[in-house]
């Protein structure tokens, strides 16, 4: 069975110094362990006690610091998020305006390749319609002999028909007169 050591608690009115001996008991034997004046290990602790006296202090006003800035903190806090969602709003439109700006450099790519197909085309649509310009004029001065040449066959045919005239004429005359008896000199 072990022994427990007897603590006794002595009350004073004020703090008096006293030495301190921790003993260590073993059967029979009685060991000191340590011995501690007290004067001498108060005034070896003091510092040590201030310093952690002063830390502690020092964390509690960095602590309530912390708090402060915390709060100080919270509205900032809403004014970044707000400003993030700005600049992931900017950021959406200046991609939207990149890829609106591609879009109308492509299109502008297209238009301009369009152009110079049309272009092409165009020129050399123009020179057929040159050369059926031409043909047209050729088959205008063609038809404009011909429509000459058509108008003197014309005049001629007139000119014959008259002719031809006079002698249905001179035969009618001819057959009135033979009909009547008259006999024409035969040649």
């Amino acid at each position: 069975m072990v022994e427990k050591d007897k603590v006794e608690e002595i009350e004073c009115a004020e703090p008096q110094l006293q030495s301190i001996r921790i003993i260590h008991k073993r059967g029979d034997e009685v060991m000191v362990i340590e011995e501690e004046n007290t004067t001498r290990e108060m005034k070896r602790l003091k510092p040590a006690i201030t310093r952690v006296m002063n830390q502690i202090e020092g964390t509690t006003q960095t602590t309530e610091h912390r708090h402060q800035l915390i709060k100080r903190m919270e509205p900032l806090a809403e004014e970044n998020k707000k400003l993030r969602e700005a600049m992931n709003l900017s950021e959406k439109n200046i991609q939207r305006a990149q890829h609106e700006r591609d879009l109308a450099e492509s299109n502008s790519r297209d238009l301009e390749h369009q152009r110079g197909v049309l272009s092409k085309k165009l020129a050399a649509t123009s020179e057929q319609l040159q050369k059926k310009s031409e043909q047209l004029a050729t088959v205008f001065e063609q038809l404009k002999k011909a429509s000459e040449q058509l108008d003197k066959k014309c005049e001629q045919l007139k000119s014959l028909d008259a002719e031809l005239g006079q002698l249905r004429q001179t035969v009618k005359q001819i057959r009135q007169e033979k009909a009547k008896g008259i006999n024409w000199p035969r040649s």
